[in-house]
Formats: C-alpha cells, structure tokens, sequence
C-alpha cells in the first residue's frame, strides 16, 4: 500500500466514524435532558391489551418520583401493588416503561416503543405507545405478550 492510498484509507475511516458518531448524537437527541426537579403532581392514562390488560388513570406517586439531572424516575401508583402501576424512566440513552397490576408485568425499552417526550421548567408529558413487549405473570409461570399505551404529565414544585 503506497503511503497515498494510506491516507485515503485514513480518511475514509475518519469520513465513516464522523458519520456514525453524528447518527448516534442525532438519536441521542430525540430524548430531552430533563433537568434536576421534584414532582409535585401528574397522572398517567395507561392501556394495556394482551396476556394481562388494564385500563386504569394512575396518580403520580410523588415520593418515588425524582429527577438527578441525568435519569428520571416517574412512579406512578405503588410498584408491584394489585392495583395498576406504571414506572416510566429517562435515562440519555432510552426510555424505560415497565407496567404491572398484582403479579403480571411487563417491561418494554426503545425497541418496542415509539412516542413523543415534552420537557418544559413545569411539566414533562408524554405520550407512547408499545407493541408485543414480552410480559411475565409468576402465578403461572408463563410468558406473554401485551402492548402499552400511556400518556403521562408531572408536574414540578
């Protein structure tokens, strides 16, 4: 290999890690930063359609519910109650959905999910929708599966 050919192979592998580095900061991007905050109020309006199912409007649990700066956890109801709960967490990388009533449960990422996230100083909101996300019921023992739609609002202090 000649030293110009060399270089030509140098740059097309810098042109190649540029392009890939700026696809993964634009998908990065497609999730808001949401800034350190407390919660002080919001629900979610939560379907789920499948192996178990539920239609339920879940208050914000607000003593679980807390944003670092970086992640955002969003409780809404009790984890692992019998009555409907949906956790509705934000990292930079993805979103993370898991929803339950009594046993059954299900947990879905960005694979499976495709929706909208609004972050303003007041409020975050929301709105996503999961199709065939693998859900768990360890009364019996068996697999499922469900789709998720929640639309969801906290509000800060």
């Amino acid at each position: 290999m000649t030293a110009n050919n060399s270089r030509l192979r140098t740059l097309a592998l810098l042109a190649c890690s540029s392009a890939w580095l700026a696809a993964a900061a634009g998908a990065a991007g497609k999730i808001p930063v949401i800034s350190q905050r407390t919660f002080a109020a919001g629900t979610a309006h939560v379907v789920v359609t499948g192996s178990f199912s539920f239609t339920a409007d879940i208050a914000l649990n607000i003593p679980a519910s807390i944003s670092d700066g970086e992640e955002t956890w969003l409780q809404y109801g009790a984890s692992g109650s019998d009555t409907p709960n949906a956790l509705f967490k934000v990292s930079p990388t993805e979103i993370g959905i898991i929803v339950g009533q009594g046993k059954p449960s299900a947990t879905a990422g960005d694979d499976t999910c495709k929706g909208k996230l609004d972050v303003t100083a007041a409020q975050v909101s929301g709105h996503y929708v999961c199709k065939d996300v693998t859900s768990y019921d360890p009364r019996s023992g068996k697999m499922g599966t469900v789709n998720i739609d929640i639309t969801l609002t906290a509000a800060t202090k």
